[in-house]
């Protein structure tokens, strides 16, 4: 079957998403969603004189200090959050665990929570939290929040992401928090790098991002010879370069 340049590009990302899928978190594929989780043991006290206690192996909470567990998020870049869960053991039927995620500048200024609305049961229903429940006090419980309205795209260059819980009690201790996000294309420059695939053309977004990234420097003079036959020879040029192919 003839193969060209154009569908290489299309087959490319569809055979990098399919291969990412066989490992958490995915490191390629752009429809499927990603998790990664944040256990307990990752968070820390925000607060010296609030140290957390370590429940077992794995559960933590801070005695007296609601919303002291913190933690870094971090997530490719270009990648975009669309979900975040909160993990936690509540026997407390007048307490609960909520948590949040926390999006600052870089110099951790100027910050955000989210999700935006409040997420779970009335009886603790705040905005930019997600809350188990108060009333709740069955055991291991989990809340999460769609954060796909809040159009989170990650910028490691110009932001910097925090996870925050609140789980103050043995009677309410934190099992971790799982962030879902899906890989993105890079968005289309304004202006064309090869002369045959104009801003235009239908796979232009993909094949700036081929170049962009290292993977093609297309057919010389200037242009990619988008229609142009593809050898396995090229073929596996791309792919070893696009997936960042190694062995032991």
């Amino acid at each position: 079957m003839k193969s060209d340049r154009w569908s290489l590009v299309v087959g490319l990302w569809m055979m990098a998403g399919a291969l990412g899928a066989q490992s958490l978190p995915k490191a390629y594929g752009t429809t499927a969603v990603s998790y990664v989780e944040i256990p307990a043991v990752a968070f820390d006290s925000s607060l010296p004189a609030f140290p957390f206690v370590q429940d077992g192996p794995f559960a933590r909470y801070t005695p007296g200090c609601s919303g002291c567990l913190v933690a870094p998020l971090r997530l490719p870049s270009g990648a975009k959050i669309v979900s975040l869960e909160l993990d936690a053991v509540d026997t407390d039927a007048f307490d609960f665990a909520f948590g949040t995620l926390w999006v600052c500048d870089r110099w951790g200024a100027n910050c955000s929570k989210h999700p935006a609305a409040a997420v779970g049961p009335a009886d603790c229903a705040f905005a930019g939290w997600v809350c188990t429940g108060k009333a709740f006090a069955d055991g291991p419980t989990t809340a999460t929040a769609d954060l796909t309205p809040d159009s989170l795209v990650v910028d490691n260059t110009q932001n910097s992401y925090l996870l925050t819980a609140s789980a103050d009690a043995s009677t309410v201790t934190l099992g971790g928090m799982i962030v879902g996000y899906v890989l993105q294309v890079s968005p289309a420059p304004p202006t064309a790098t090869f002369n045959d695939v104009p801003t235009t053309d239908p796979a232009f977004q993909f094949i700036e991002a081929l170049a962009a990234s290292g993977v093609t420097v297309g057919c010389g003079g200037g242009n990619y010879c988008p229609d142009m036959p593809l050898t396995r020879r090229q073929m596996a040029v791309y792919l070893a370069k696009a997936l960042g192919l190694q062995w032991p």
